[in-house]
């Protein structure tokens, strides 16, 4: 479902298997909040998260939803800091975390890996945050559609969100583009070095399992149009047992996407935000236009140049798109 991967660089040097394990921590991945103490985490529902904050606790609470199933929060940290004047954390508590079993939280197994759960872990976070109040969703690819879920079953505990590039909000709507997501060649570099790594690793831990998905994830989705090489993405790790079994979740048998996160949408009064990158070709304009009257008041905005990583990419548009949204106030003109 999402889009956002890292590409690995480097090889590992035959010497170097001789001299540790590689399923060791932090040999080819980094540590979790599991292994590593000094990683700003915090523990909810029985998983200890990898998060920290941004911005005055006393302020309106803003939850930030990573893309993936799987991915972590670290490229949207750049959507805390001040452009043009203007910081989200002047206005906001913001709150970012990698959701259960992902980027440098808790790792899980595929019974804890749920729809179900993660819906659990959003609530019990936003009432831990905001106790008896409403937030503010701020959700790229995957987060987009974890977001609009949250809000389909909790209308009223969101006051409004803004979803970047958000992913499908249906399965029928993953079924008709799934076959464009992905380009499964053999002769790509991306598939090649995925299976250079199986020579040497079984995908059995979640640590070769990490690693094996952070090798090749990106070039399997050429149509993001996402930049590569230096200036590219940076993630910290991905969550390969998350990215399967939260997909899974949203399958029936014959494993066909059957999920629908639209059902009661319509009972949320709140203004959704949607940005798209113009390059984004299977997830950007085309599917968000399509994606907007699921909303009750949803506004489309798109910012030229840019591709599924156009939050990354073109962060000072995207925030001044943000800005001028935040600022209207429910059912009113500009503040």
């Amino acid at each position: 479902m999402g889009a956002r991967w890292l590409v690995v660089a480097g090889v590992v040097a035959l010497t170097a298997c001789e001299t540790m394990t590689m399923s060791d921590p932090g040999n080819l991945v980094p540590r979790t909040v599991m292994e590593d103490s000094s990683l700003p985490s915090l523990t909810i529902n029985g998983t200890r998260l990898h998060a920290e904050t941004r911005g005055d606790p006393a302020k309106p609470v803003m939850v930030v939803l990573h893309g993936g199933p799987g991915g972590d929060y670290r490229s949207l940290l750049r959507l805390a800091e001040r452009y043009d004047g203007y910081s989200l954390a002047d206005h906001y508590h913001m709150i970012f975390w990698d959701q259960r079993g992902a980027g440098l939280s808790q790792r899980h197994d595929k019974d804890l890996l749920t729809i179900d759960q993660y819906d659990a872990d959003l609530l019990a976070l936003v009432d831990r945050f905001a106790p008896g109040r409403q937030v503010t969703l701020l959700g790229q690819s995957w987060g987009g559609i974890f977001g609009t879920s949250f809000i389909d079953r909790h209308p009223t505990r969101v006051k409004e969100a803004v979803f970047i590039e958000s992913g499908p909000l249906t399965g029928s709507m993953y079924e008709r583009i799934k076959g464009q997501l992905f380009d499964i060649n053999l002769l790509r570099e991306w598939l090649n070095d995925v299976a250079w790594t199986t020579q040497f690793f079984s995908p059995d831990e979640h640590v070769r399992m990490d690693y094996q998905m952070a090798i090749g994830a990106k070039g399997a989705q050429p149509r993001n149009n996402v930049r590569q090489g230096p200036g590219a993405e940076p993630s910290w790790r991905e969550g390969a047992f998350a990215n399967r079994y939260l997909q899974e979740d949203g399958q029936d048998g014959a494993a066909k996407f059957n999920y629908d996160f639209t059902a009661n949408l319509q009972a949320f009064t709140g203004r959704v935000l949607l940005i798209a990158g113009a390059r984004s070709e299977v997830l950007g304009p085309t599917l968000q236009q399509a994606q907007r009257p699921l909303y009750r008041t949803a506004t489309l905005k798109i910012v030229d140049g840019g591709g599924h990583d156009v939050h990354w990419t073109h962060t000072a548009e995207v925030m001044g798109h943000v800005r001028a949204f935040l600022a209207v106030p429910q059912g009113g003109g500009a503040q």
